[in-house]
């Protein structure tokens, strides 16, 4: 089953005139993507095979907090707050999604697998994503949107670094994400102030979201294995500050607009999370609903 057909519910599916499963929702930029490795396009001509191995874990960790943060945001479909806000959130899922699947296109070509195999076929400790992105909100729509808060601020920095990489296509997705990403920040950033200066009961709600969340959110910055390697390669170059100082930098400039106070934490680097396998005990019932069909049925062709 293709990437992203069962997560959005509702999602607007983007074939090619062959059939073939190509994007989710606004989001299906990547055909002219998918049409070059069908062609059989190098993308990997200055990736070594030493490189290989620390790419993919890097890789799999953007594009499985994509995937990850996808499902869970889908079910809020016709659940938000504001009929706006169901339309909005889910297009924020479509995306997430759409997003993921571009990543994990890249990922089956440097693994030689298929792009279903690499999102639905891993075993949970397989996944690289951050514990905080599989997080049940108990559809608490503060929790909601602390986790999307912290995540989207993070993905600016990641992606701003990867578009700056040596592997131009990688580059070039990285750019377009990078784009939409900054959509998602904005829509985060003004419901966090929203909440923060609604009523007191809001306020309070987004407050206590923010400070539970804040300590995942900090790990967020897990390295993945072997990443001094890719940035020594400018595969995933370094930038001209310190990525968990711009974190906190951006995040807090907007909580000040908000009027709350919250101190966050540079994670301890011995500290083991969703980057090097270990997840919460909610993380394998979600993997196992994601990838319910693909199990029934691996080899199928939609």
């Amino acid at each position: 089953m293709p990437v992203g057909r069962s997560l959005a519910r509702g999602d607007r599916c983007v074939y090619d005139a062959g059939k073939r499963f190509v994007g989710v929702g606004r989001t299906a930029w990547f055909v002219e993507f998918a049409w070059r490795l069908e062609q059989g396009c190098r993308l990997m001509d200055n990736i070594t095979s030493e490189l290989k191995t620390p790419l993919v874990e890097l890789l799999l960790s953007i594009a499985d907090d994509k995937f990850v943060m996808g499902a869970r945001n889908s079910d809020w479909t016709g659940l938000a707050p504001i009929l706006e806000e169901d339309i909005a959130f889910s297009a924020l899922a479509q995306d997430d999604i759409a997003h993921a699947a571009a990543l994990y296109e890249f990922v089956g070509q440097l693994t030689g697998e298929g792009p279903d195999h690499v999102a639905y076929g891993r075993s949970p400790e397989a996944y690289r994503n951050a514990q905080l992105v599989e997080l049940y909100d108990e559809f608490d729509w503060a929790v909601a949107i602390a986790r999307q808060f912290y995540c989207d601020h993070f993905e600016e920095i990641r992606f701003t670094r990867l578009r700056r990489s040596s592997c131009t296509d990688l580059a070039q997705i990285a750019d377009r994400i990078r784009i939409e990403q900054r959509l998602h920040t904005g829509h985060a950033d003004a419901w966090v102030v929203r909440l923060c200066k609604g009523t007191e009961e809001s306020r309070e709600r987004m407050q206590a979201a923010l400070a539970k969340l804040a300590p995942q959110a900090c790990m967020l910055f897990e390295p993945t294995d072997g990443v001094a390697k890719l940035e020594a390669a400018d595969l995933f170059p370094k930038l001209d500050f310190d990525s968990f100082e711009r974190w906190t930098a951006t995040v807090s400039h907007v909580l000040d607009k908000a009027g709350v106070e919250l101190e966050l934490k540079r994670p301890d680097p011995d500290q083991r999370g969703g980057r090097r396998g270990v997840h919460s005990a909610e993380f394998a019932p979600l993997l196992s609903e994601i990838t319910a069909v693909y199990r029934v049925e691996p080899d199928a062709v939609w």
